[in-house]
């Protein structure tokens, strides 16, 4: 094969390959007729108009299982809470955790339960058709409504500084199922 022809070859697979877009001419130079600009055909779209997108999946915003956590906000209207999780200590862990958080003994030596709250992240999730909810001298029997305005209430409930109560959440399938209310300062 003569080299005039090599090159050409290899020039026209290289075309191919990097999908460039020219004119070759195999003649000898001096017979080249001149040729017309070679434009690049329009670009096409990367995600055509007419294709379907495939939906967005988004992941639970937490996992199946049980949460303590503070209730931030009760949004009755969309039913969601918007939560604060927290890591709750009883008995001795109580005692010993307030004390590694720079609480003096002499004050942390009668706890019975305490809540640490290291993370400011909140969390809004979506409440169930039909939550359970276990609230500390409510009525299980009320509407859902007045249930989940006494949570409002008790979720803005301080003392001092302190949240009054914690929550435990029970999520499945994304959703709270079940909030349980429980004392975060020692009752007496």
């Amino acid at each position: 094969m003569r080299p005039a022809r090599i090159a050409a070859v290899t020039l026209a697979a290289a075309a191919i390959v990097t999908g460039s877009y020219f004119a070759i001419s195999t003649a000898h130079p001096s017979a080249a007729a001149p040729t017309a600009p070679v434009t690049a055909p329009p670009p096409q779209p990367t995600h055509p108009v007419d294709l379907p997108q495939p939906p967005v999946l988004r992941a639970p915003v937490l996992a199946d299982g049980r949460y303590d956590s503070y209730i931030r906000t009760v949004d009755s209207h969309r039913n969601k809470l918007v939560v604060d999780l927290v890591q709750v200590f009883d008995g001795q862990a109580a005692r010993d955790a307030a004390i590694a958080d720079g609480i003096a003994p002499d004050k942390a030596q009668y706890l019975g339960v305490y809540v640490r709250n290291q993370n400011p992240r909140l969390r809004t999730l979506p409440l169930a058709h039909d939550p359970r909810l276990d609230l500390r001298g409510g009525d299980c029997e009320a509407p859902l409504n007045h249930q989940l305005t006494k949570l409002a209430a008790d979720a803005r409930a301080v003392s001092g500084s302190i949240h009054t109560y914690y929550f435990t959440l029970t999520v499945r399938a994304g959703a709270v199922q079940q909030v349980q209310e429980f004392l975060a300062i020692n009752a007496c």
